[in-house]
């Protein structure tokens, strides 16, 4: 029996969940529009945000996920839906722009509050860059080149 124990409790070891979110940064020059798209597990966001509704996701997304200018003003963030396929939770947001992505400072703290070992990943793509931003718990928001 406890032979069993052991193995169960390696097994379970192995599985631990990996705890992260990947957002997809892009710029849409026509309207002058941040492009944002965040990909996180289902039973995590369904757990951080409390509930599955829009109106639900997108307040935690919004208190988790900021862009501000350099002026230090958070760009407004609106809620474009959500889609799930799979285990995973696509989210669609979209922020005014004007002056482009270039010296906007990202904060992406979703999931911080459940999980201490948290990596959220920003992939940014605009004005022929790609620039990827790491976030773990603590770090403070980071510039776009």
């Amino acid at each position: 029996m406890r032979l069993l124990w052991v193995v169960g409790m390696a097994g379970a070891l192995a599985l631990h969940p990996l705890h992260t979110t990947l957002t997809q940064l892009g710029f849409d020059a026509r309207d002058r529009t941040a492009l944002i798209t965040i990909r996180v597990f289902a039973d995590d966001f369904r757990a951080a945000a409390r509930g599955e509704s829009d109106s639900t996701a997108f307040t935690y997304v919004a208190a988790g996920f900021t862009l501000t200018n350099a002026d230090g003003r958070a760009l407004t963030l609106a809620w474009c839906g959500a889609r799930r396929t799979g285990d995973v939770v696509w989210l669609c947001l979209r922020a005014p722009a004007p002056c482009g992505l270039a010296g906007l400072r990202v904060h992406a703290r979703l999931l911080f509050d459940l999980y201490e070992d948290q990596i959220n990943i920003v992939q940014a793509r605009y004005e022929g860059r790609r620039v990827s931003l790491l976030f773990s718990r603590g770090d403070p928001p980071k510039p776009l080149p």
